[in-house]
């Protein structure tokens, strides 16, 4: 009995320092992940599904976006953009046929007044392609997530992504990206069982 006592007292201290070192772990996304309620969808220059110049494609992102949104279930849609958590910020790619002179098809055509992005320095934060041999060029679907200032500026980004079509259809891969990296950073809690009456 005194062999085995040492033995399971070893096994007892490993077993507390694997879950306290388990715990400790910090999680791959910013809190604001954690805290947030709200949503609202809306593309690279600031359009939302209520403006009836949207480009019939970013229209079809944001509402699948929405719906993935919902179905996910962690987070509900916001009606106005200044009472949202988070803004979720689209760029669906378009199919380009390359530019002669040597020049970028994939390059952001934008007025730099409407576009979230806020450090030009950042090459990383440019639109990016995918060239063919057909003359054809494929920009890649974006997802980034920022949260609001009391000013109205888009703070972040706090997550980003992009994907050749990830924005397309009712379950879009850059959604499911960013549900399996806030579910592994902050698990949701099981429902609690309510008392009967």
């Amino acid at each position: 009995m005194r062999r085995t006592l040492p033995v399971f007292l070893l096994f007892t201290v490993l077993a507390g320092s694997g879950t306290a070192t388990a715990k400790s772990k910090k999680p791959s996304l910013p809190e604001a992940f954690e805290n947030a309620h709200t949503v609202f969808v809306e593309t690279r220059d600031a359009r939302d599904i209520t403006d009836l110049a949207l480009d019939p494609e970013e229209r079809n992102a944001i509402l699948d976006t929405q719906d993935a949104v919902e179905d996910w279930g962690r987070y509900s849609l916001s009606r106005s953009r200044r009472d949202a958590d988070l803004i979720f910020v689209i760029y669906k790619g378009r199919l380009l046929r390359d530019q002669p002179n040597g020049q970028t098809p994939g390059a952001l055509r934008l007025p730099p007044t409407h576009s979230p992005i806020q450090d030009p320095a950042d090459a990383s934060q440019s639109g990016t392609t995918t060239n063919s041999p057909d003359g054809l060029t494929q920009e890649k679907d974006e997802l980034r997530v920022y949260t609001i200032q009391s000013d109205g500026k888009l703070k972040g980004p706090l997550w980003r992504s992009e994907l050749e079509r990830g924005l397309k259809g009712p379950n879009p891969l850059l959604l499911r990206r960013l549900k399996d990296e806030v579910e592994k950073s902050y698990p949701a809690q099981p429902a609690k069982p309510q008392s009967a009456p």
